[in-house]
Formats: structure tokens, sequence, C-alpha cells
């Protein structure tokens, strides 16, 4: 049986070599700007039901607390950076928040007067308190709490434990 000889398709086969390979290198980038895409609306719809869950534990509280004025109804917990070298994710810092939210959630519903007169204890419920997040720790300590009318605000840093 006789060989064909490849000396005639060399060029031919090269083309297709060539064709495949860009077929190839094609199908990677596509499915990488895909997987950058897929992941940037992930993070986004992820933000939005947070926030969505955050509204409607306020709808709740509202609807709970709406027709005493006297009693507290929002509790608002911002995070400050503690160092500017050593910044935080934002998915970590948003877990943070809602688990002190979490803690001080027993505040909704109470007298301002008696929130005011326990300023001390929520502020001893929260400092110095560890957080395990990622497999890493986070120390929260209080920076200052506000009362206002029916709205308690909690300031706190958050620092990595070194260990």
């Amino acid at each position: 049986m006789r060989v064909p000889p490849f000396a005639r398709y060399q060029r031919l086969l090269a083309n297709f070599a060539l064709m495949v390979s860009g077929a190839i290198i094609g199908s990677a980038v596509y499915m990488s700007i895909h997987q950058h895409t897929y992941t940037q609306l992930y993070v986004e719809m992820h933000k939005y039901l947070q926030e969505n869950r955050d509204l409607r534990a306020d709808i709740d509280s509202l609807n709970k607390t709406k027709n005493k004025q006297s009693l507290i109804n929002v509790v608002n917990v911002h995070l400050v950076p503690k160092n500017q070298d050593e910044l935080i994710s934002e998915d970590i810092q948003k877990e943070i928040v809602s688990d002190i939210k979490s803690e001080l959630k027993l505040v909704i519903g109470q007298k301002a007067t008696y929130v005011k007169d326990a300023q001390p204890l929520y502020e001893k419920l929260i400092t110095q308190k560890t957080y395990v997040l990622h497999d890493k720790k986070y120390i929260v300590e209080v920076k200052s709490i506000v009362l206002i009318q029916t709205e308690l605000t909690v300031w706190i840093t958050a620092q990595e434990k070194r260990t």
C-alpha cells in the first residue's frame, strides 16, 4: 500500500493547526470574559439580597414600634477603618456589621431611656469581641454609641487579630 506524500499537504495541515489553535485561544478568552461577568453579577446580586434583607428587617422593626415614639426603631452600625494601611474587604465588613446588628437586635423595641442608661452595657457586649470570618479572626471595638430620638447608631472599628 502506498503512503501519500505529506509534503503536498504541509501548508494545508499548518493552516488547519492554526485554525484549531485560534479556536482554542478564542474559546479561552470568551470563557474568561464570561466568568468575569458572571462573578460581577453574583457579587452584585449578593449585595442586593443583603440590602433586601436589611430593608425587610427595618420594615419589620418599624412596624413593630410604629405607634410608640419613645421606643428604639432602628439600629445602624458603621464600620470605620482603624488603620489606613490595613483595609478589610467589603464582604467581611458587611458580615461584621450584620453580626453586630444581630447582637444589637435586642435593643429594638426597648424604651429609649433604658437604652440611654444602659449604653455601657451594650458597649461591653461588643467591645473586644472576636469574630471568626473566612478563617481569620477580627477584634471589634466600639468607637461611639449615639442615641438620637428612636435611632441607635454605633460606630465600630475592626482589626485582624495577629496570632
